[in-house]
Formats: structure tokens, C-alpha cells, sequence
């Protein structure tokens, strides 16, 4: 609900927003230019005649009128007038003076007393055009004389419609210069940079595209901005290098253009694709190319005007409304942003339409590049932000895929290991079960034999030979053991020792206790490793057989958590070891079991009491 509100509110500020422009530009209309502080000159005289200079002009057709002059009222079908004033100076300075034309439509040359002065370009076709920027003529003050001075100004059209003269003034340069200055900034000075701007960043944005070729909305842009440029020279340029004919139908398509593209960029920016109503926008422009064959001016510019320039102005209303849509199903900055900057260039692109149809006093000139600063800087900083965040994931993917790669050689690493660990524990099972085979039919085979004959014999000689053998038979099972990657695990290999040594066990009459549990997992379980581990746990049984007198025994396990460690326990319940025995270098059974507890790293501890005696391995994992 509440952002329901937030929406409403800031549409409703939107709306308040673009009345507020409609009543500048229609109902109160601001104008940034104060004229001259001298008298302005209205009332003068014309003549429709087509003469070239004041010579010869027929002075028997001059008619009284008042500036401003609009042509499509007062004179029909004509393309060049004369205008006339006489002036009335009581006295004449010597400093420069000049003639100052705030308006005018298309091109001016005046005239002193009979004296050209200057004018503003050439009057063949095409003419020069002048219709957006003032013109000021400057002279020597002795053309003037005291009293009544005569004003000659000639001023042709390119076509018959567009033709106007505004009032005008007389006067010293220096009272004459700030008007036109500021005016000449405002109007063509301002527009010219904007210009420049908009065909550099056209470039900087291109650039992007060529960086970023996927995403299209910088080709877009770019076009929009050499269209709106090209659009923007019949501001700025005079001396047109074309015929006026080609001149309009360039000018004319370039808009239709520049809004198409504005609405794809629209469209692309919020993710937006609609494939009919954008072939219908690109045949829009496609039959704008249809101008350029019209036969003449009057063609040119009743077809631009009348029918080019309405379906303008109902795309650009597309555009604005299709903003308002998108904001209202998803509210965004971005589309705020620009439906606020898109405001001002529909009502400002109405101003025109209406100016250019008469609609509205043609004096007032073309605004709607005005409207084109605050979008041009904001879809700029719009790209210039996404190309920065494009970069952004760009690096941020740049960094994810390294670390995949690192993760992906790790892997592969790890892999490798693993197949090198099975190949060795391939070759390591290949070879135990060689040696299996070479025991059995062999060695083995021969302690097996050895065991059998001797079990017929009688003596303590041949029962103490025969425990030799069978010892030995399992110290040999105990060394294959190691060698199974099977017995990696520490509580199976315990129990496979279980397995050699219970019948020894047994034999002693000796109870075993047996309590392993599920270990950790213990690193470099190589069989030399596993071989020792075998080796202290034999001994450590081997001696509770032979010197404990108990009839009771316990092999165990446990983990200790602070360290992260493993122990064994071999425990009996006999008669211990005296502490001369522990020390004893010649005890060559714990001297080995502690040799061999070195060289796997780990601890060996032996604890004897009369009560038993506790022989502990212990491992860090």
C-alpha cells in the first residue's frame, strides 16, 4: 500500500511538473532577450519587387505596414520583399554605427542612404539562412546625416511561407552589441557547443558499443545523437551545402529518426521488446527516406509538416506514456529520471510543430534542442554508469573464473592424485598378491608344512619351534597386511590383526577385551606406516602374553579433541613392569616399540602399576 502512495504521489508531481511547463511555454512564455535600450523601428514601407540592389527598385509600389512582417499572412506566394524607414537623427556621433535585426527569415542585406552595408549571405539558391540567428551590420556613422536618414533592407526566403522580419533598431554599436550578443549566444553560440558535444559523445558511446557489440542499447543511443546533431545544424548552419529542397528533407527525416531511436533506447533499457510496434517504428523511418524524391520545397514542407511531423509527435507521446506505464508496474529511478527530462521535450517539441504551422508567432523560434541538455547529460550518465557496472561484473566474472580455474586445477590436482594413489594402490595390491602367491606356493606353503610335522611332535623343544614358525608365519601375514590399501583404515587393520593374533591370544588363555571404535581418517597411511602401527600394537600384545600373568587383556580406541589426536590402548591387568624394566637399554621390545613410534611421529606412553600395566599410541590426525 505504501508504495502504491509513493507511486501516485510521484506521478501526481510529474503531472504538476509538465502542467507547469505547458503554462511557460504556452500561456506565459518567458523570453531570455531584453531588446536594445533605444527606440525600435516599425513602421516602414515594402515593395515585392524582385530587384537585386536599391538602384533598381520601382519606387511607385511602396505600401505602409508595421513589423513584425509574417509573410504566410500579409504577402502570399512571394519570396523577396523590400522594407523602407526613414529615420530622424538630431545628431550623429562618430563612434561606429550599426543595424541590429533581432528576426528575420531568411537572409537580409541593408542598405544607408543608398549604401549597401552589409548582408548576410548570398540571396541565389540556396539562400542563405538566418531565420535562428540575429544579424547586426556595422558602419562608419558618416553614411548618416542629421535629420532624415533612409533604410533600405532586402530580405529574401528560402521559401515563401517562412519569410518575416522583426522590428528592428538603429543605433551605436555600443548600445546595439549586448542585445545581440547574448541573443547570438542563446541561440546559436549555446546550440553550436551542444552540438559539438553531442557528435563527441556520439563517439565516446560508440566506442562502448564496439566494446560491448551484445548490447545494443549503446549503438542505439549513438544513433540518437548524430540524428539530434544532424537535426540541429539548420540551427547553425547559413551557407547550406545542398539545395534547400534536400536541405528540409534531411532535417525533416533526421527528427523522425531521432525519435525512433529514442524509443528503441526506451524499449532497451527496461528490457522491453515488442517486434510489431518496432517494425512498424523502423518502416516509420524507413518511409521518411520517401521526402528526399518529393519535387520541390512547397512539397517538402507541406508533407513534413502537415503529416511527417503529426506522427512525430504521436510517437513522441508513445514514448513519454510508455515510461509512465513501465514506472507504474515496477517503480524505478531511471524511467523517473527520464520521464522527467522526456516532459520538456514533447511539450517544447509541440512549441515547435506549432511554431513552424504558424499556430504560434514564428518569433518565438525553435526550442526543443533547449529540452535536449538535461536528456542528453542524463542518457549519458545512464550509459556511462552501465558501461562502469558492465566493467564491474566484467573483472567481478574475471575474478569467479580464476577462482574456478584454482578450484577447477585443484580439482584436477586432486584427481590426478587420487588415479596416482590408485595406480599405486594398484600396483601395491599387484604386488601383495605376488607375494601371496609366492607365500602360498612357497615360503608360506613351507611354514605351513613345518607347522604340520611339528604338531605330531612331542618335547618342549618342538612345541617352542613351533611357535617360532607361527610366529614368523604371522609376522609375514602382518607385513603383506600393510600392504593391502584396504587396511588404510586404522580400525580395519586393527581387526585383521584381530584376526592373526586371537589364536595366539587364545592359546595363552588370555580373555581379550575388545573395544575399537570408528577412527578418523589419519593422513599419509602409507603400509610403512601401517606396518609400524602393526609392529608396536604385536609387541605391545606379545608382551602381555609372555610377562603379564593375566588372564585378562583389552585393546582399545578413542579420539582426544584438544589436540585433534588418535590413541590405542593396549591394556592387561598383570603384574606390571618394574621401573628399572621401563629404563632398561637392553628391553629391546619397548626399545623398538618407541623407535618405531619416532618415525611415524608419534607418541608412545607406558604407564605400569601393580594393578596392570597401560601401553599407549598415540596420533595427531
Amino acid at each position: 500500500m505504501q508504495a502504491d502512495n509513493n507511486k501516485i504521489k510521484a506521478l501526481g508531481f510529474l503531472l504538476i511538473y509538465a502542467i507547469v511547463i505547458n503554462i511557460l511555454v504556452f500561456y506565459s512564455p518567458i523570453t531570455f532577450f531584453s531588446p536594445p535600450k533605444v527606440s525600435a523601428i516599425n513602421n516602414v514601407q515594402f515593395n515585392t519587387g524582385d530587384a537585386n540592389s536599391v538602384e533598381s527598385l520601382d519606387n511607385t509600389n511602396w505600401q505602409a505596414t508595421s513589423l513584425p512582417d509574417s509573410w504566410y499572412k500579409n504577402h502570399p506566394e512571394v519570396d523577396q520583399v523590400w522594407y523602407r524607414a526613414e529615420v530622424s537623427l538630431d545628431r550623429v556621433t562618430d563612434e561606429p554605427w550599426g543595424v541590429y535585426l533581432p528576426s528575420v527569415t531568411h537572409n537580409a542585406a541593408v542598405y544607408i542612404n543608398d549604401i549597401w552595408v552589409g548582408q548576410g549571405g548570398p540571396f541565389s539558391e540556396p539562400v542563405s539562412r538566418h531565420h535562428n540567428e540575429p544579424l547586426l551590420f556595422n558602419f562608419s556613422s558618416k553614411l548618416l546625416q542629421q535629420g532624415t536618414n533612409q533604410i533600405d533592407i532586402r530580405v529574401k526566403a528560402a521559401f515563401w511561407e517562412q519569410g518575416l522580419l522583426d522590428q528592428f533598431y538603429l543605433a551605436p554599436m555600443e548600445q546595439l552589441q549586448p542585445a545581440y550578443l547574448w541573443k547570438h549566444f542563446i541561440r546559436v553560440d549555446l546550440i553550436r557547443w551542444i552540438t559539438i558535444s553531442m557528435f563527441i559523445m556520439s563517439l565516446v558511446v560508440f566506442s562502448f558499443w564496439i566494446a560491448r557489440p551484445q548490447d545494443a542499447i549503446y549503438a542505439l543511443f549513438t544513433l540518437e545523437l548524430i540524428f539530434w546533431a544532424t537535426h540541429n545544424l539548420n540551427l547553425l548552419v547559413s551557407n547550406i551545402p545542398v539545395s534547400t529542397r534536400i536541405w528540409e528533407a534531411m532535417m525533416m527525416s533526421t527528427l523522425g529518426w531521432t525519435v525512433v531511436a529514442m524509443i528503441l533506447f526506451n524499449h532497451r533499457y527496461v528490457s522491453y521488446k515488442n517486434n510489431r510496434l518496432e517494425k512498424v517504428l523502423l518502416i516509420f523511418a524507413t518511409l521518411g527516406l520517401a521526402i528526399f524524391f518529393l519535387p520541390d520545397v512547397a512539397s517538402v514542407l507541406h508533407i513534413g509538416y502537415k503529416i511527417w511531423d503529426v506522427f512525430i509527435l504521436i510517437f513522441g507521446c508513445y514514448a513519454v506514456l510508455f515510461l509512465v506505464k513501465v514506472y507504474l508496474q515496477k517503480p524505478n529511478r531511471d524511467v523517473y529520471l527520464m520521464l522527467f527530462v522526456g516532459v520538456p521535450i514533447l511539450v517544447f517539441g509541440l512549441h515547435d510543430i506549432l511554431v513552424i504551422n504558424h499556430q504560434i508567432d514564428q518569433r518565438e523560434g525553435m526550442i526543443m534542442h533547449y529540452g535536449l541538455i538535461m536528456a542528453v547529460l542524463l542518457f549519458s550518465w545512464f550509459l556511462v554508469k552501465r558501461f562502469v557496472q558492465a566493467i564491474n561484473n566484467a573483472e567481478d566474472l574475471a575474478v569467479t573464473l580464476e577462482q574456478r580455474v584454482k578450484d577447477k586445477q585443484h580439482a584436477l590436482q586432486l584427481q590426478y592424485e587420487q588415479v596416482q594413489e590408485l595406480e599405486k594402490q594398484q600396483l601395491l595390491s599387484t604386488e601383495r598378491e605376488r607375494i601371496m602367491r609366492d607365500i602360498h606356493d612357497g615360503i608360506g606353503g613351507q611354514l605351513i608344512a613345518i607347522i604340520g610335522l611339528l604338531q605330531e611332535k612331542k618335547g618342549t623343544v618342538f612345541v617352542k619351534v613351533r611357535e617360532k614358525v607361527q610366529n614368523s608365519l604371522t609376522d609375514l601375514r602382518f607385513v603383506i597386511d600393510s600392504l593391502d590399501p584396504v587396511l588404510s583404515d586404522l580400525s580395519t587393520l586393527l581387526g585383521m590383526m584381530r584376526l592373526r593374533l586371537i589364536d595366539q591370544i587364545d592359546a595363552a588363555d588370555i580373555d581379550l577385551e575388545w573395544a575399537v571404535t570408528e577412527l578418523p581418517v589419519l593422513e599419509n597411511m602409507s603400509p610403512s606406516r601401517s606396518l609400524h602401527i602393526m609392529r608396536i600394537v604385536q609387541e605391545a600384545i606379545t608382551n602381555t602374553i609372555k610377562h603379564s600373568d593375566s588372564k585378562k587383556m583389552k585393546l582399545a580406541t578413542g579420539v582426544l579433541e584438544k589436540p585433534q589426536q588418535i590413541f590405542i590402548d593396549v591394556i592387561d591387568y598383570g603384574n606390571g613392569f618394574k621401573q628399572q624394566d621401563l629404563t632398561n637399554s637392553n628391553s629391546r621390545g619397548i626399545n623398538n616399540m618407541r623407535y618405531r613410534a619416532e618415525q611415524i611421529g608419534a607418541d608412545l606412553i607406558i604407564a605400569s602399576s601393580e594393578q596392570g600395566t597401560l601401553i599407549r599410541l598415540v596420533m595427531a590426525y
